[in-house]
């Protein structure tokens, strides 16, 4: 039986702040937005199974949170990119989870 989650928004900022001050793991991912479909690149923190992106480093709040409870995730190769007089993304990688 799953247990329900709840968060305000308090707690969310709180977690952003500690997540990415002693997050895991912090950087930068490529996120595909929901209004185009267009790849972009945001600051991702991960904190215990909370993910959080952000705009950028510098951002204060979250754009958005994902919770990971019972997700798997496995690093696969991105697919090269062939693009006239530009250099083939050959050793970037792409994440997928759940």
């Amino acid at each position: 039986m799953q247990k329900s989650v709840r968060y305000n928004e308090g707690h969310a900022l709180f977690l952003s702040a500690v997540a990415r001050k002693e997050g895991t793991k912090r950087g930068y991912l490529s996120k595909k937005t929901a209004e185009n479909s267009r790849w972009s690149e945001k600051f991702f923190a991960l904190y215990q199974n909370v993910l959080f992106y952000f705009e950028n480093e510098q951002s204060a709040r979250p754009a958005g949170i994902y919770l990971l409870e019972g997700c798997t995730c496995e690093r696969t190769p991105a697919p090269k990119v062939s693009t006239t007089g530009k250099e083939a993304l050959e050793k970037q990688s792409t994440f997928h989870w759940c």
